[in-house]
């Protein structure tokens, strides 16, 4: 028996000798491997804690895999990733802001992710289509959503209540928005009703532009082309802002004064509720953002997109595998939970487990779920910062009172336009 068995062991080996032969020993040993994926992105703090916990399951789960989560600050990951590009030394995958994917994906340097997608029955159309859009170009989809977050009212209720207003019953129009800002505004202590972002640079244009989509209007034309702001739309919204410093709802100032007690209210970002829940010296809460009473329900967003950069198919699989459970349901809902930031899934923001967490454990972020639907992306064009640096250099200055307001949007559209072509 122990001779034939050493017969057959022997027959065994001359067989694999041919499929073996093509192969180097390295070769051979490397098989058994895990694919090693660097992934660069700039979460930091709770949200850079999650995602390195994530990241750490994923390899102890799939141990044919082995992911290195970088950390790369946020006005460092842009450059590096360029810089990587044109060196040939790019990770294997990243996650970026939103606002960069149109020139990352024109770079060249982004995977397609269509076959990707459609090999592994991904439901692309339970993402939010203004979030997805950002992400595709010439019908191709170079990204996914792995984070988002919107821009809502916040009311300090102890200065409301001072003023003789309900929090409990927050404003819903632009009137009466505006009404209460100026009952709430005590100029005498410093206080003023509604705080607005007036320093040029993105932070006006971020916020300008929830008021230019409330009034119906849009910041570029449809094909991204041309300004579209100087409109109907875009005249009312500046000439709304200009309405609340006139009666004296709100005075100009730096940013900042809601944070210090001075603001009934402003607009501002899902990412502040964490904090204020820890560090605010007054009672707050949140509401949805006004619109006119003619207008529709409207908010910015941001985020963060994923991409595939590995020129390995071996790699770029495996990375696609990642990518696909770090924007599953299920992970969405952990990492949401994790860190406070808004569902880019409808599968999320409507599901029953994660709404009731919401309302048990921080109630004040259902404004912002409940606005995620009407959330727009800034326009996906590479010159974007460029065009919200013009753009709100010449709003600045109508609410300075050095143009006109029908002066400033000419300047402005002439300004992008400029840029655009």
């Amino acid at each position: 028996m122990k001779r034939a068995s050493l017969i057959l062991v022997i027959a065994a080996l001359l067989l694999a000798a041919p499929v073996l032969q093509g192969f180097s020993q390295a070769q051979v040993a490397s098989a058994q491997d895990p694919i090693k994926l660097v992934f660069w992105n700039y979460w930091d703090g709770t949200n850079g804690e999650k995602i390195q916990e994530l990241v750490d399951r994923y390899n102890e789960e799939h141990p044919e895999v082995e992911i290195e989560n970088v950390f790369v600050g946020w006005g460092e990951l842009l450059p590096k990733l360029q810089l990587a590009v044109a060196g040939g030394d790019a990770p294997d995958l990243a996650a970026a802001d939103m606002v960069w994917m149109p020139a990352l994906a024109n770079s060249g340097a982004l995977v397609p992710l269509n076959s990707f997608i459609e090999a592994s029955g991904t439901d692309t159309s339970d993402f939010y289509p203004a979030l997805l859009s950002v992400n595709t170009y010439n019908d191709q989809i170079y990204g996914l959503p792995v984070s988002t977050n919107n821009l809502e009212l916040f009311i300090n209720t102890d200065l409301f209540e001072a003023a003789g207003l309900d929090a409990s019953t927050p404003p819903t129009t632009w009137d009466e928005l505006a009404a209460d800002a100026a009952q709430c505004a005590n100029p005498d202590n410093g206080v003023v009703g509604m705080e607005l972002y007036t320093q040029p640079g993105e932070g006006l244009t971020w916020q300008f532009q929830v008021y230019l989509w409330g009034a119906g209007g849009d910041f570029l034309s449809e094909d991204l082309t041309q300004a579209a702001f100087n409109s109907e739309a875009g005249l009312k919204a500046l000439n709304f802002w200009l309405s609340l410093i006139d009666s004296g709802a709100y005075t100009l100032s730096d940013w900042g004064l809601f944070g210090q007690g001075q603001a009934c209210m402003v607009l501002d970002g899902s990412w502040m509720v964490g904090g204020m829940a820890e560090s605010a010296p007054f009672n707050w809460t949140t509401a949805a953002m006004p619109a006119p009473a003619d207008g529709q329900p409207a908010t910015n967003m941001g985020g963060e997109h994923a991409f595939i950069m590995a020129q390995d198919e071996a790699k770029q699989q495996a990375a696609w595998d990642f990518i696909n459970w770090l924007t599953s349901t299920d992970v969405q809902i952990e990492w949401d939970e994790a860190t406070a930031f808004m569902p880019v899934r409808d599968s999320v923001a409507t599901n029953e487990a994660y709404v009731t967490w919401i309302n048990e454990n921080e109630p004040r972020l259902l404004p912002f779920v409940d606005m995620q639907q009407y959330a727009h992306n800034r326009p996906p064009v590479e010159q974007y910062s460029e065009l919200s640096d013009v753009f709100s250099a010449m709003i600045e200055r109508a609410l300075y009172g050095q143009m006109d307001p029908q002066e400033a949007l000419d300047a402005a559209e002439a300004a992008v336009n400029s840029l655009l072509s």
